[in-house]
């Protein structure tokens, strides 16, 4: 096969589709610590200044090797246009939520959202930085973006041990919420198709097993789901973290692109279940290998993960700030060993 771009790579491999090698890159956050220090654009100033946040998630491209520039660095965008107040963090703390406007033992009305949502908070960063990340790396890199999820939204929105007694006591309430979710994801995630991104991904940790019956999962999340996917406009990668292999077949059915896994998930388990219906992206482990690992750890690491018919190469989830660039480029190079 002749030489493709990067972009053509990846959205070939998430179409299931022929490429010269699998794409290597990352669905989640790529902020880490040592990239702030060599672009100089540093956290929390980074996460509100479009020209630094532009910057450093360049830098992962650049300096790793990642096969696409990836932003923002948190699930606290949405969130916080929707009402929840954020703390900013700091250099190796992402942003986080310290407000729950919702939280009740009943059901409070949502607030409709407004016509003007996406002039909210920090969303207009991300869309700034978008076309700033466009202007310098041109057409043939892909970008990457990224929000929290419906289920995410509205367990925040509630506080997440509200949002899991309501599962029990107030189902219609949850559906209610978490479609309310849903329709906040889809009007910021066609914003940033039509700001530059290529490819959107959905992060979603709390419909995770761990937290959510399977079969409300089905009966709840993956009617959601399936809405969303009708309505995105562009490709998307849904990510949920845990061992997920009791949702793979419903995860099978929601008309997305591609299931990012951590490696609690089997990757093989999951090519078996998804039958080529829908692509795997991952595994490599972020806390134990990239993290808390070597290079040599993270270069076997890959090449298992590409053994197993990973689609997509990429950590398991969003980096560690303090992850060692070493590790993440040992991805690269497996990638590159394992096609040469």
């Amino acid at each position: 096969m002749c030489k493709i771009t990067m972009k053509k790579r990846l959205i070939n491999a998430l179409l299931g589709e022929e490429v010269d090698k699998m794409p290597v890159v990352s669905i989640t956050q790529t902020g880490t610590e040592a990239l702030m220090d060599i672009c100089d654009a540093k956290w929390p100033e980074a996460h509100y200044d479009p020209k630094l946040m532009a910057k450093l998630a360049i830098a992962a491209h650049k300096e790793i090797g990642y096969e696409a520039v990836r932003v923002p660095y948190c699930l606290t965008i949405l969130l916080e246009a929707l009402g929840c107040q954020v703390s900013k963090g700091h250099k190796t703390r992402q942003p986080s939520i310290t407000s729950h406007p919702y939280n009740s033992r009943e059901p409070l009305p949502l607030k409709p959202i407004s016509n003007d949502f996406l002039s909210k908070g920090r969303i207009p960063v991300i869309l700034k930085t978008i076309k700033l990340i466009r202007e310098e790396i041109g057409e043939d890199i892909p970008i990457i973006a990224g929000s929290e999820g419906p289920v995410t939204i509205a367990s925040d929105l509630l506080e997440v041990t509200t949002y899991m007694k309501w599962f029990i006591k107030q189902k219609q309430a949850v559906v209610k919420y978490t479609n309310y979710g849903a329709n906040a994801v889809i009007e910021y995630a066609n914003a940033l198709f039509e700001a530059g991104a290529d490819v959107f991904a959905l992060l979603d940790p709390v419909a995770s097993p761990d937290l959510i019956n399977p079969r409300d999962f089905n009966e709840i999340v993956l009617p959601i789901y399936q809405r969303m996917s009708k309505k995105l406009k562009g490709k998307v990668v849904v990510h949920i973290c845990g061992d997920i292999t009791g949702i793979l077949s419903y995860l099978k059915e929601t008309g997305f692109d591609a299931v990012s896994i951590e490696e609690k998930t089997d990757l093989e388990k999951a090519k078996e279940i998804f039958e080529s219906k829908i692509r795997v992206v991952g595994n490599v482990a972020t806390a134990t290998t990239l993290f808390n690992g070597t290079p040599k750890q993270t270069y076997d690491e890959s090449i298992i993960a590409l053994n197993k018919g990973t689609d997509v190469l990429a950590p398991g989830c969003g980096l560690a700030p303090l992850s060692p660039l070493e590790n993440c480029k040992a991805m690269v190079e497996a990638r590159d060993d394992y096609f040469k």
